[in-house]
């Protein structure tokens, strides 16, 4: 296990996980990692039309940004002997707001490893909604889960193609699937998966393999193995992430996803410095 890497973490801060960024450390420390990323949520609070969004359960405040990524640093210098330390962001992608988040970002970008784009958020009649928030489990209903679907990649394409919104990987690639709804298309949805790897391909980005979707009712990692088999004939890079929200789920079901990606034959992992890309072998 001492190779593994978790890029994907999440603590206290964020409002919907456990944890403090030290109490990670240790028990990624015990478990033989080589490196543990910390990528929490980005504020959301300077973003328009959140309305129906409970932004307050899902992020840490812009006036604990400094603390987060201090806090981080401290902890890289004290268990530098012991374990590589990593910081990061998870940003959402709104669409037309990214000005508005680059005027917050770029106080503190120079000292991040890398940064985690996602789509969360999509929006409805009603106005915007978190379609990975049980509370909003009534949208799939509502608006038909093949509608979800078809929303979810056209947005995820257009964080991809924006030049503004600045991102190394792209998270958890078919979240729409987490609670187990799946398209009636699914053809359609593979395809729009393929536009969006094309648009990854081009920008020259890495797709993380996310294990938490083996914690959720799918019961599959994201993205998918059909996914992950195209992602390996375009030449795309992953890296590895547990999207861990308590201490105890950092680096999940590892070893069964490595055995599952050496099959495809990926024989490599991406690895972040200052947001700049290596390679390490898997």
């Amino acid at each position: 296990m001492s190779k593994l890497e978790d890029w994907h973490t999440h603590n206290y801060l964020c409002r919907h996980a456990e944890g403090t960024l030290e109490d990670y450390v240790k028990k990624a420390i015990k478990f033989g990692l080589k490196t543990i990323g910390f990528s929490d949520h980005f504020p959301y609070e300077f973003l328009k039309n959140l309305e129906r969004v409970p932004y307050q359960d899902y992020s840490m405040t812009l006036n604990e940004v400094e603390g987060y990524i201090l806090t981080a640093e401290n902890l890289r210098k004290k268990y530098e002997n012991q374990i590589e330390i990593k910081i990061g962001f998870e940003i959402d992608y709104l669409m037309d707001q990214e000005d508005v988040l680059n005027k917050h970002l770029n106080k503190v970008v120079h000292r991040l490893d890398y940064i985690y784009g996602s789509v969360h958020i999509l929006n409805a009649k009603k106005g915007l909604y978190c379609f990975d928030d049980n509370r909003f489990l009534e949208e799939y209903n509502h608006l038909g889960v093949d509608n979800v679907y078809t929303k979810y990649y056209k947005t995820q394409q257009k964080m991809l193609s924006s030049n503004k919104f600045k991102f190394d990987i792209v998270s958890h690639f078919d979240l729409p699937k987490k609670f187990n709804k799946l398209p009636q298309n699914k053809e359609l949805f593979f395809n729009e998966a393929i536009k969006s790897l094309e648009l990854v391909k081009k920008r020259d980005l890495v797709v993380e393999i996310n294990t938490s979707g083996l914690r959720k009712e799918v019961k599959e990692q994201y993205p998918s193995e059909k996914i992950i088999k195209e992602m390996h004939q375009l030449d795309i890079p992953i890296l590895l992430g547990s999207d861990a929200h308590d201490p105890k789920e950092i680096a999940w079901k590892f070893k069964r996803i490595i055995k599952k990606l050496k099959r495809i034959g990926y024989n490599q992992l991406a690895h972040f410095n200052k947001r700049k890309r290596h390679y390490i072998d898997l």
